[in-house]
């Protein structure tokens, strides 16, 4: 058994991890076919999240942003992804407690790992228990920035 020192997802095969299953995700997301790939940012947001030493802070405070407005403050996905992408690589004041500054590690109550194969009619739930995990294990974290 092999354990992601990053998000704690557990795999039996040793040639399987979190990269491996996210790059068949993203084959998923990337085809625009449903329920995957209008929820692109959504799977992409966690992943970053459950995996922050392989992206850079503005990456990090965008994913923190979109879970933060979607999940704690109950905007629609759409209109977050849409002014995200209208704010570009500028990240205005959004109004959000900033990123914590510490990592939780590694212990997520819901990582890729779980979400299988991705199958289409779970897929939607798995996603938003998949995202509320990776938010609420940063939320427990205080705000030293």
């Amino acid at each position: 058994m092999r354990t992601c020192p990053e998000c704690g997802a557990s795999y039996e095969a040793a040639d399987a991890n979190c990269a491996r299953r996210f790059e068949a995700l993203l084959a998923l997301d990337h085809s625009r076919n449903e329920p995957w790939g209008s929820r692109h940012g959504l799977a992409f947001s966690a992943y970053a999240i459950q995996h922050s030493d392989r992206f850079p802070p503005d990456v990090l405070e965008r994913a923190w942003i979109l879970l933060y407005k979607v999940y704690v403050n109950g905007e629609d996905y759409r209109r977050v992804t849409d002014a995200l992408r209208r704010s570009g690589r500028r990240n205005p004041d959004w109004e959000l407690p900033p990123v914590p500054q510490s990592r939780p590690r590694p212990h997520f109550a819901v990582t890729i790992a779980d979400l299988g194969s991705f199958p289409s009619e779970t897929y939607p739930q798995q996603l938003e228990d998949w995202c509320k995990a990776s938010l609420q294990a940063w939320r427990e974290l205080p705000a030293d920035r």
